[in-house]
Formats: C-alpha cells, sequence, structure tokens
C-alpha cells in the first residue's frame, strides 16, 4: 500500500519536488534488475560470496546530486564520479539518463526508495565497481513532512582484508526541532559497524547545520573510532557555518581528497582515494 500525498507548502517546495508522490509503505530497492523488498539493518542479511573484490586503492564520490535539478548535473557526475570504484550518492532520481550512466560506468547500484513520484523513484543510491557481500537499508521519515529520508549499508570484498569494508550512505532527517529522529537514524544505520571487525566508511549528507547536531555526530564517530577526511581547500557546502557533508573511515590509509566546486548541484562532491591497510607488516 502506499500513502499519495498533494504537496503545497514553501517546505516542501524548497524540496524540489512538484505535484503528488507517492511513499511505498516498506522499504524497497531499485536495482539494475528492478525493484525488491528492502532487508532490514535490524537483521543484518547472510553475507554472499561476490566474484570479485574492491581494489587496495579505490576511489569514491560523496554527493547530494539535488535529485538532477540543475543542468549540468550529468556532465558533472562525469567529471567527478566517472570511473570511480565507490559511488555514494543522496537525493538521487531514477531517470533515464542517471540509469544511462550507471550502465555505461559498469556499475552494481542499489537505491533505497524513499518516495516515488510518476515513474521516477528517489533516495540515496550507493554504486560500485564490484557486486556488494550483503545490503540493508534504513528509512527514516521527517517528524514535520513524513517524507523518509533513506540510508545504504553495504559490505564489499576488499583485496588482501578477510573482513571487507562496511560502508554507510546516509542521508539524515533534517526537518525536526529536537534531536530524537536524527539520533535513531544514525544508530540504526551504524547498528552494524560496532559488530565489523574492518574497514568502514560513514559518508555523506549529515544535514549538520547545528553546533548540536555536530557535537552528537562528533560523539558517534569517537565511538566508532571513525576519522574524517578533510580537504586542505575544503568547499564542502555549509549552514550557519557548518559543513552538511562528511566522508569519515576507519582501518584503511586516506591517499587524497578533495573537493571541487561545481554549479552541477547545491552541494559539492567530495572525491577521495583510500588505500588497504597491510595486514602483515613490512607488505
Amino acid at each position: 500500500m502506499r500513502k499519495s500525498y498533494r504537496i503545497i507548502g514553501t517546505s516542501l517546495l524548497a524540496l524540489g519536488l512538484v505535484g503528488c508522490f507517492d511513499v511505498p509503505q516498506q522499504g524497497y530497492f531499485v536495482t539494475a534488475n528492478g525493484v525488491v523488498p528492502a532487508l532490514d539493518c535490524g537483521k543484518p542479511p547472510l553475507v554472499a560470496l561476490a566474484n570479485r573484490a574492491l581494489p587496495r586503492e579505490f576511489g569514491i564520490t560523496v554527493w547530494n546530486l539535488y535529485k538532477g535539478q540543475r543542468a549540468d548535473w550529468l556532465s558533472g557526475l562525469g567529471q567527478f564520479a566517472g570511473g570511480r570504484d565507490l559511488v555514494l550518492l543522496q537525493e538521487t532520481r531514477t531517470s533515464p539518463e542517471l540509469l544511462a550512466w550507471l550502465k555505461a560506468g559498469g556499475y552494481e547500484w542499489q537505491q533505497l526508495q524513499a518516495f516515488t513520484q510518476g515513474s521516477s523513484s528517489f533516495g540515496v543510491m550507493t554504486a560500485s565497481t564490484t557486486p556488494q557481500a550483503f545490503v540493508c537499508g534504513v528509512r527514516s521519515p521527517e517528524p514535520f513532512l513524513r517524507i523518509p529520508k533513506s540510508g545504504l549499508v553495504s559490505l564489499y570484498p576488499l583485496e588482501g582484508d578477510p573482513d571487507g569494508v562496511m560502508v554507510v550512505n546516509l542521508h539524515a532527517v533534517n526537518f525536526e526541532l529536537g534531536m530524537a529522529g536524527y539520533r535513531e537514524q544514525l544508530n540504526e544505520l551504524t547498528m552494524l559497524v560496532h559488530r565489523h571487525q574492518g574497514p568502514v566508511i560513514l559518508a555523506g549528507d549529515f544535514n549538520t547545520w547545528s553546533e548540536k547536531r555536530q557535537h552528537w555526530v562528533n560523539q558517534l564517530v569517537d565511538e566508532l573510532n571513525l576519522k574524517e577526511a578533510v580537504a586542505t581547500d575544503d568547499k564542502r557546502r555549509t549552514a550557519f557555518g557548518l559543513p552538511l557533508d562528511h566522508l569519515y573511515y576507519r582501518d584503511l590509509d586516506l591517499v587524497e581528497v578533495s573537493v571541487p566546486v561545481t554549479s552541477a548541484s547545491d552541494h559539492n562532491p567530495i572525491v577521495a582515494r583510500f588505500r588497504a591497510q597491510s595486514l602483515t607488516p613490512g607488505k
């Protein structure tokens, strides 16, 4: 069953939505092979064998695409994410152009469907050059608007590391007076990180527009033993002087990170390279 809404008011218009949209009662993954029910991160899925792994040194792009509303979004995607081994996108719309780009790049991908509008699905999407060992998702409704934000947790094999790299792709709850929904969403998405023994990437649009939110995130990443990849020339989008997008990591070596300025979205992407750490001394 789906709930239908007629969008009115400036707050909804600010989200870039026009007309009617549908919010599925249950979560779905949208993939190249069709739409399937999403797996709940509260019940970890079985780890599947993948036929290839991420290379020891891999590239990653983290970017809020602003639903592809800017004229040059597709060329920007090619410029900043083309050829990357991992692409973590927020506010994606499954337009024919995006799907063609993913197919041309040979990507495996999953989008956790937050809502639909017409034939398009919207939500967080993780794309990779290797199949995931597992993927699960969390949908978190905005307390006021009731439009879900979505997050994905994926595990990828990594050359030279028996545990693989756990990748959390987040679009955080935004429209909320307090922080209950925000904390609940991040706790759900990082639940598996506590159990994972190997490398971790936690990234996305955290909507850290207040000192209180950022302070709570800082406590969480400290608890998870994560570091933040911050560019020397940091051009991340800010609100009230605070960056909204973050790339945290654990048990990986940061090779490089940059934040190129672009008009292709209302966010600038985080572009980085990581290297797997040697498990054997001297290697």
